[in-house]
């Protein structure tokens, strides 16, 4: 059980991105109410812009996207060298921090 919660939250770690989408056709449909109702395409890329803006502003997509990136890195080190867990996670680390720093580079207040 201890080795499938890693991959259960990494499944969890894709709900935001459909829920994107799926709000997305849902507005197609429906209308996306903004300053106007748009309907069709725009009613569809509008509304997935303002919720993929809207859940960066909360950080859930971006702790979802450095969960991936972090999950798969610990996957490829593991499965292609023999190399300790410790060094796995120092590198893992790093590579989180390098994406939280470019991340919080580009909000401006």
């Amino acid at each position: 059980m201890k080795k499938k919660i890693p991959k259960i939250i990494l499944i969890l770690s894709f709900i935001p991105y459909a829920f994107v989408l799926l709000y997305g056709v849902y507005s197609a449909f429906f209308g996306f109410e903004f300053f106007a109702t748009s309907y069709g395409f725009q009613g569809f890329s509008d509304s997935i812009i303002i919720m993929t803006i809207l859940l960066c502003y909360f950080p859930v997509i971006p702790i979802c996207l450095i969960y991936q990136l972090v999950y798969l890195t610990v996957l490829i080190i593991k499965n292609r060298h023999n190399v300790p867990k410790k060094t796995v996670l120092w590198i893992s680390s790093v590579i989180a921090l390098i994406l939280i720093i470019i991340a919080v580079s580009f909000i401006h207040f």
